[in-house]
């Protein structure tokens, strides 16, 4: 099982986002570019979320940057508890910059069932601890 944010683990991720198709991504979600900045114990891991996919690196042009440990990053990208991002804020743990207007409608979001079943694969094939 790879960890957490290992080449290993991008390069599955790739694999089942590739296989999954069409995840009739919500239109709040393929509006909005987010560049990830993940504290890890090895260092900062960039990531994308992209039209709703993960893909490691970043875009030149993001809507939003976040920066979060990866403890958060695990429970709303893998486990998918998005209210761990607002707790994550509150708690100062997650800093924002950019265009918070594109944010606010992920505050209700609601993965397609698509989305939600990649996501349990991707879980399915994480290991955590790394």
């Amino acid at each position: 099982m790879p960890a957490f944010l290992s080449e290993k683990w991008f390069a599955r991720v790739e694999e089942l986002t590739r296989a999954a198709g069409d995840l009739q991504v919500p239109k709040a979600m393929g509006e909005v570019v987010v560049n990830l900045y993940i504290e890890t114990s090895s260092g900062e891991v960039p990531l994308c979320m992209h039209s709703g996919v993960i893909r490691r690196g970043e875009e030149a042009q993001p809507d939003v940057r976040m920066w979060m440990p990866a403890e958060y990053a695990y429970r709303i990208l893998v486990a998918g508890e998005w209210s761990a991002g607002m707790k994550g804020y509150i708690a100062r743990k997650i800093r924002l910059s950019g265009n918070m207007r594109k944010l606010i409608p992920l505050q209700v979001f609601k993965p397609s069932a698509a989305q939600d079943a990649l996501r349990r694969q991707i879980e399915g094939i994480t290991d955590p601890l790394g």
